[in-house]
């Protein structure tokens, strides 16, 4: 293979190799965990054992995320039973984290 030749294969090769490494690192930005693109205005009526806020960040819409013996449940965060639930659960973690420890 000619010399010249050679090279520009060379540099195509590597051109192609840092456009593949590029694309990785951008990859690697997108948001890894799985987000509520969209949520339910229905009441939950299964144990609800914890929650999570999420704020907006498109794709994901603003949400409550009811931990819930089915799974995570993504309900709209301006509905009143969802502020009292939540009010509901701070308070007993709050109690429950405030508890001094017994001793025998």
């Amino acid at each position: 293979m000619h010399p010249i030749v050679f090279r520009l294969a060379c540099l195509a090769l590597l051109a192609g190799v840092l456009a593949l490494m590029v694309q990785e690192s951008e990859a690697v930005g997108d948001k890894v965990s799985e987000c509520c693109k969209k949520v339910s205005t229905l009441k939950i009526n299964i144990t609800i054992s914890g929650f999570r806020l999420q704020k907006k960040d498109p794709p994901c819409v603003k949400a409550v995320i009811f931990k819930t013996t089915e799974g995570e449940q993504c309900v709209y965060w301006r509905l009143s039973w969802v502020t009292d639930k939540v009010k509901e659960l701070r308070a007993a973690n709050k109690n429950s984290t405030n508890a001094s420890p017994t001793t025998l």
